[in-house]
C-alpha cells in the first residue's frame, strides 16, 4: 500500500437497485491508480458481484429501500433505526481514522434525504478537514409538487459544505440544468465528467445470424423489475409459436429468494426460456444477442450502447421515478434504441416490439465515456496545496494556480465582452466557452452595429441561459470624434446636447431589440468619457458606468463606478502584453483579495486566444472559492451599504 497516495473516501447507498454501486465500485476502480481508496457501502453487497482489486471495501450495516420506498434493514436482527445510529458512529469513526484528503458522497444531497440523519453530522465534521466532493449521476430524478423545496434543501447544504460536484455525464447529452432549475444559485463549481463506464466496448463480438433469435431481459437489482420480468415470459411464448426464439431471462440478485423460486417453478416447462439471477458480464451477453428487454438504469444503458443490441428499454416510473424514462426517450430520439411505456404493456405488445426490433438497426451513439479517468484528474486538481498535472495547461497560468491553491478566501471576478455588433461568430464561441464553464459575463453591446437578426440570437441565448448572460449599451455607434489624441466617442469635442442625442437614440435603439433584457449600465467605447457623459446617464435613468480602474476620475453624483482592472488584449507602448504577464497580473488582483474585473474583445479572439482563455476559465472554474459574478450584482451590493471589496474607486 502506497502511503504516500493522497486518500479518497467514498460513500455511496444504493437502495432499489444496484446502479449506484456498479457506477461507484467503476469509480473507485478508476481512481486508485492516483488515490488510496476506501468506499463505504450502505446497501446489502450481493456476494456474486465482481469486486475490484484497488480499492477498500467497507461494508456498513446494510439499509435500504422496499418497493413502497420504505426505509429497511438489511439485517433482520437489527431494526432500521437501530442500524441508522450504528451508521452514524461508523460514518464518523472511519473519517477520524481514515483521514481523506477527499471524502466523496454519492447523489446527496440531490436525492438520498432519508439518510440525511447520518449524512449530515459527517459533512460538519469533514468540514475544512478535506474537499467535499458530490458524484451525480447524469438524471435527476423530477420531483412533481416538491421541486422547489427540494431544490432549496439541495442548495442550502451544497453551497454550504461541497466544494464540488463532479456531474457523469456528456454534457452535450445531458446537463445539470435539465434536472435542477436553479442551477444559477449553486455556487459550487460542477464538472462533466463524461459517463463512468466500467467493461470493454463489445461490438466488436457482433451478433451471429441463424434462425434462432436470441433474446436478453434484465430487471436490474430485481427489486422493482418482477412485472417486467412476467410480461417478458409471456412475450417469449407468443414469440416461440411463431419461429425459433431463446430467451436469457436475468432476474437480478435483489430479487427476493422466494419470488425467485415460485417464478423459476413456473418457467421450467417453457421451452426456449433460460431463468438465472445473475451474469457477471451482461454487455458480453447483448453482443451476442438480437434483442435485448430492460428498464434501462444508467449501466444497463451502457450495456446496450456498448454490444451494440438492439435494445428495447421499458423505464421503472413509479413513484415519481422519471430518470430512467428521460434517459431513453433522448436516446430513442437519436435512434440509439427504442421504448415502451410500463404503463399497460402486455405480453402480445412486449412481442410485438420484440419482433420489429428483430430488424432495428441501433444508431451508434458515442458519447465521452472516460469518466473515471476524468474523475481522478479533476479530483487531483482540487487537492489543496497540490499542482495537478492538467493536460494542456499552458506554463503562464501557473502564478494564477498558485495563488489559488496557497491562499483562501473568495476571489470574486466579473467579465465584460466589448463590441457586440462585430465580429458576431466569434461572439458565439466566446459564449459557448462561458456557458461550458457556467461563468457570468456582461455584453456591452453597440446600439448602432447590432442587427435585429443578432440580436433575436443574442435574447434568446440570454434566456436560455439561466442568468449567465446579460446586454448593456456599448457607446452608440463605436465612432471617434475627437480630432487628436486618443479615440474617444464621449469627448471633450462632443457638446453635452449631441452626448445626450447619442446616449438616448442608442438606449432606445437597444431597448426595442432587447426589450427589458438590458440592463442600466453604460461602457463608452475605448473606455474614455467625461463628466457630461456622466450627467446624460444620470438624467437617462442609467445607474452603472463601467471603464478602466486607471481611467480618469469623474464627478459621478451617484452614479455608480463598476470598472474592469485586467485588459486580456493590453497594450504596452503599443505591444501586445505576452501572456505570462497577463497570468502575474491576474495573480496579483486575486493575491489583492479584492472583486475584479477582465475586459474582453471577442471580435480580436481568434482560435489562439480562445484556446488562451479557456485555459484560464478551465482553472478557475476548478476552485470552489472563485465566484463568478456579474457587475450589477456588485453595483446593488454597494447601493445596499454593504461592504465591497472591490479593484476600483
Amino acid at each position: 500500500m502506497n502511503e504516500d497516495k493522497k486518500k479518497i473516501l467514498i460513500y455511496c447507498q444504493h437502495s432499489l437497485g444496484m446502479g449506484h454501486l456498479v457506477r461507484s465500485l467503476a469509480l473507485a476502480e478508476n481512481l486508485t491508480a492516483d488515490f488510496r481508496v476506501r468506499l463505504l457501502n450502505g446497501g446489502r453487497f450481493p456476494k456474486r458481484l465482481p469486486v475490484p482489486t484497488g480499492p477498500e471495501i467497507f461494508n456498513l450495516p446494510p439499509v435500504g429501500l422496499d418497493k413502497n420506498h420504505r426505509l429497511v434493514s438489511g439485517d433482520r436482527r437489527r431494526s432500521v433505526e437501530r442500524a441508522i445510529d450504528l451508521r452514524k458512529e461508523i460514518l464518523l469513526e472511519q473519517f477520524r481514522t481514515f483521514r481523506p484528503d477527499i471524502l466523496l458522497i454519492e447523489l446527496f444531497p440531490f436525492g438520498r434525504k432519508k439518510f440525511s440523519g447520518e449524512l449530515l453530522p459527517l459533512l460538519e465534521e469533514a468540514k475544512g478537514r478535506a474537499r467535499i466532493v458530490c458524484s451525480l449521476r447524469d438524471i435527476l430524478v423530477g420531483r412533481p409538487g416538491d421541486q422547489e423545496s427540494f431544490e432549496r434543501r439541495a442548495l442550502e447544504t451544497a453551497n454550504r459544505f461541497f466544494d464540488a460536484i463532479l456531474i457523469h455525464s456528456d454534457e452535450n447529452f445531458a446537463r445539470f440544468e435539465d434536472s435542477f432549475k436553479n442551477r444559477k444559485e449553486l455556487r459550487t463549481p460542477i464538472f462533466y465528467t463524461g459517463f463512468v463506464v466500467p467493461g470493454e466496448d463489445k461490438r466488436k463480438v457482433g451478433r451471429k445470424s441463424g434462425k434462432t433469435k436470441k433474446i436478453i431481459v434484465s430487471a436490474g437489482g430485481g427489486i422493482v423489475g418482477e412485472k417486467l420480468l412476467r410480461t417478458s415470459i409471456k412475450a417469449h411464448q407468443i414469440l416461440s409459436r411463431d419461429g425459433k426464439v431463446e430467451t436469457t431471462v436475468v432476474t437480478g440478485l435483489f430479487l427476493p429468494e422466494e419470488n425467485f423460486q415460485k417464478l423459476k417453478a413456473e418457467t421450467n416447462r417453457i421451452r426456449g426460456l433460460k431463468l438465472i439471477r445473475f451474469v457477471p458480464d451482461l454487455r458480453d451477453r447483448m453482443a451476442r444477442s438480437d434483442v435485448s428487454v430492460s428498464q434501462g438504469g444508467y449501466n444497463t444503458t451502457f450495456d446496450i450502447l456498448l454490444s451494440g443490441v438492439a435494445g428495447i428499454v421499458i423505464p421503472y416510473s413509479e413513484n415519481g421515478e422519471d430518470e430512467q424514462q428521460r434517459r431513453a426517450e433522448k436516446l430513442q430520439k437519436i435512434g440509439a434504441l427504442r421504448v415502451l411505456r410500463a404503463e399497460g404493456l402486455t405480453g402480445r405488445k412486449l412481442a410485438s416490439g420484440i419482433k420489429n426490433a428483430f430488424s432495428f438497426q441501433p444508431t451508434k451513439f458515442s458519447p465521452d465515456i472516460e469518466g473515471g479517468k476524468n474523475s481522478a484528474k479533476i479530483l487531483q486538481d482540487i487537492l489543496p496545496g497540490r499542482r495537478a498535472k492538467t493536460n494542456g495547461e499552458k506554463s503562464w497560468l501557473r502564478p494564477v494556480r498558485e495563488i489559488l491553491t496557497r491562499e483562501e478566501g473568495e476571489v470574486r471576478i466579473f467579465f465584460r465582452d466589448d463590441d457586440a455588433g462585430l465580429g458576431d461568430e466569434r461572439l458565439f464561441s466566446l459564449l459557448d466557452i462561458f456557458e461550458k464553464y457556467r461563468m457570468r459575463l456582461d455584453l456591452a453591446a453597440i446600439p448602432k452595429a447590432v442587427t435585429r437578426e443578432l440580436a433575436g440570437k443574442l435574447t434568446d441565448r440570454i434566456r436560455r441561459s439561466n442568468g449567465l448572460f446579460s446586454v448593456h449599451q456599448h457607446g452608440f455607434a463605436h465612432v471617434n470624434h475627437e480630432p487628436d489624441g486618443r479615440k474617444c466617442e464621449f469627448g471633450k469635442r462632443r457638446t453635452t446636447d449631441r452626448q445626450f442625442e447619442d446616449v438616448s437614440d442608442g438606449k432606445k435603439i437597444l431597448s426595442e431589440l432587447f426589450g427589458p433584457l438590458v440592463q442600466p449600465i453604460f461602457t463608452p467605447p475605448w473606455n474614455r468619457c467625461t463628466n457630461a457623459t456622466a450627467g446624460v446617464l444620470r438624467d437617462l435613468g442609467f445607474q452603472i458606468l463601467s471603464r478602466e480602474s486607471e481611467a480618469e476620475r469623474l464627478d459621478l453624483n451617484g452614479l455608480l463606478e463598476v470598472p474592469v482592472s485586467i485588459d486580456w488584449f493590453a497594450k504596452r507602448k503599443g505591444v501586445f502584453l505576452e501572456k505570462e504577464q497577463i497570468g502575474r497580473m491576474l495573480a496579483g488582483k486575486i493575491a489583492g483579495g479584492k472583486a475584479f474585473g477582465i475586459m474582453l474583445h471577442h471580435a480580436e479572439t481568434d482560435a489562439v486566444e480562445r484556446e488562451n482563455f479557456e485555459g484560464l476559465c478551465r482553472l478557475l472554474a476548478g476552485f470552489s472559492r472563485v465566484k463568478f459574478i456579474s457587475m450589477l450584482d456588485l453595483a446593488a451590493e454597494r447601493q445596499k451599504g454593504a461592504s465591497v471589496g472591490m479593484d476600483c474607486f
